[in-house]
């Protein structure tokens, strides 16, 4: 297992990176360094179960640990799907893996993000390894530009 860690500065308020990172228009859009149509189902809010498929319907199960506004937002994997249903005897369901995503004031304005992956299989943390910089280069894009 190995855990993670990724960072990013934007020049965006704290609150316009949550919103622009939770968005579901443009969630599918930074998202796609992962997969193209990469979305997701369910509520943002704290103990809520919230499912991230790609457009097959493959993906993670997950449920909200924490979720403070503008601050953090803690996630735990508890299964893969496939085809949109949980798949029998997924690692996951054994051993959860968590992704924390904490936002803080830039010292100079803007937004520090950082994004923690615990407890994530050896060969799927190797991937997404190579795929968060370019996903999250993408949501700083958005988060900057004017709507």
């Amino acid at each position: 297992m190995k855990d993670l860690t990724y960072s990013v500065d934007i020049a965006a308020s704290v609150a316009r990176v949550w919103d622009c990172m939770l968005d579901p228009i443009a969630y599918r859009d930074w998202t796609r360094a992962f997969c193209e149509g990469s979305y997701f189902e369910g509520s943002w809010a704290q103990g809520s179960r919230m499912q991230f498929r790609d457009p097959d319907g493959n993906g993670m199960d997950a449920i909200v640990e924490e979720n403070r506004l503008h601050q953090r937002l803690a996630l735990r994997l508890v299964g893969d799907l496939t085809e949109g249903r949980p798949t029998p005897d997924s690692p996951l369901s054994r051993e959860p893996a968590h992704e924390i995503y904490e936002f803080s004031a830039a010292p100079g304005g803007g937004t520090h993000l950082v994004i923690q992956l615990r407890g994530w299989d050896d060969g799927f943390a190797d991937m997404m390894a190579g795929l968060w910089p370019t996903a999250l280069q993408r949501l700083k894009t958005l988060a900057e530009s004017t709507h």
